[in-house]
């Protein structure tokens, strides 16, 4: 049974848009998704073309808050934290842990590049450990 993933962070336009293309790339055991505990801001073009490089990308992906997703989650991943204080809003069975990454230069596409290489590494570990997949 896949685990559900919530990659929550401030607007949802960069982000965690990277983080839940990784993750539903990477994980078969993972259906990842992402949102904004704000009001959305557009999808960053350059993000979008990135993981397209990648081959990471699907045309499902778009900016949404929090409220367009739901609340039933495995894991909870904040990456702001104003993602970390929506916590509360999630049942008890839900793990929720809080990882803050310095955003990259959006102008760069080799910075937003390095960027998905980090989550990579970093992230997919993660929650492999926590889901104990």
């Amino acid at each position: 049974m896949s685990k559900k993933v919530l990659i929550l962070c401030t607007d949802n336009s960069s982000l965690s848009q990277i983080a839940q293309a990784v993750l539903n790339k990477y994980l078969s055991d993972v259906t990842a998704f992402s949102a904004g505990v704000k009001k959305s801001k557009p999808l960053n073009p350059a993000v979008k073309k990135a993981l397209i490089k990648d081959g990471s990308w699907d045309d499902a992906y778009h900016s949404k808050s929090l409220s367009e997703v739901g609340r039933e989650f495995d894991l909870v991943i904040a990456m702001s934290s104003a993602a970390g204080k929506a916590s509360k809003e999630f049942s008890e069975d839900t793990v929720v842990i809080e990882i803050e990454y310095e955003e990259p230069d959006y102008t760069n596409s080799t910075n937003i590049e390095r960027f998905i290489k980090t989550i990579k590494m970093e992230l997919i570990p993660i929650t492999r450990d926590i889901l104990e997949l």
